[in-house]
């Protein structure tokens, strides 16, 4: 899926430490990483007059990297060194991973459409979005407010972006999933499934996080 649900932003002391900085810099580093994929899918629209044909050959790389680390994130989960819960962040990640390895590194015959753009532009920008606010709140111990409208008004079309890009990538593997084993076939059928009931919790969680981040502002303005 597009992101990941998170907390509502606050204003803290920032932490100090081998943690804290590890994780600034992981989130740094994750931050660079989707801004250059961005970069590449963006350039390379231009490039053709807006053809999408050639993204993946010019992402794909990169792409691999920067959402493949991304288990780390499951790993912090695990030892506590971050809030996220470790089953939603673990579904999260793993969602993910299917779409890199599972989809696309399996079925070459599905990269020029144009799911695949759509996908990681909304990938990149969820996450450009996530990264900057998890390293402003372990550096500075506040967010910016641009960042915290975006964290909390971008996904009312990401998400929806995301998913739907997500769900038509699955389907355009299936006819050559079938020719690989009937189980794949079965088993890509039954993880866009799972997006029935997942994506509506998700979505609903950010909404009632926005909600309370919107709130708060008010509160904060008066």
């Amino acid at each position: 899926m597009p992101g990941k649900a998170s907390s509502t932003p606050s204003t803290k002391k920032p932490a100090s430490g081998f943690i804290p900085t590890y994780l600034l810099a992981y989130n740094v580093v994750s931050w660079c990483g989707w801004l250059y994929v961005l970069q590449l899918a963006i350039a390379e629209l231009i490039k053709s007059n807006g053809d999408w044909r050639g993204v993946f050959e010019v992402t794909w790389p990169l792409l691999q990297v920067v959402q493949t680390a991304a288990l780390f994130e499951v790993f912090h989960s695990v030892v506590g060194w971050v809030r996220a819960p470790f089953m939603t962040t673990l579904m999260q990640v793993l969602s993910r991973l299917l779409l890199v390895w599972g989809v696309n590194y399996m079925f070459p015959e599905i990269h020029t459409h144009g799911s695949y753009t759509t996908m990681i532009i909304a990938w990149c920008i969820a996450e450009l979005v996530r990264y900057s606010f998890y390293a402003f709140n372990l550096k500075t111990g506040s967010v910016p407010g641009i960042i915290s409208w975006a964290r909390y008004n971008f996904f009312l079309v990401l998400y929806p972006l995301g998913v739907s890009s997500e769900l038509m990538m699955i389907y355009q593997s299936l006819p050559y999933a079938s020719k690989i084993s009937p189980f794949y076939y079965y088993f890509l059928i039954a993880a866009a499934l799972t997006y029935a009931p997942g994506f509506p919790v998700l979505f609903s969680h950010m909404l009632v996080q926005r909600k309370k981040y919107f709130k708060g502002a008010v509160k904060k303005s008066e």
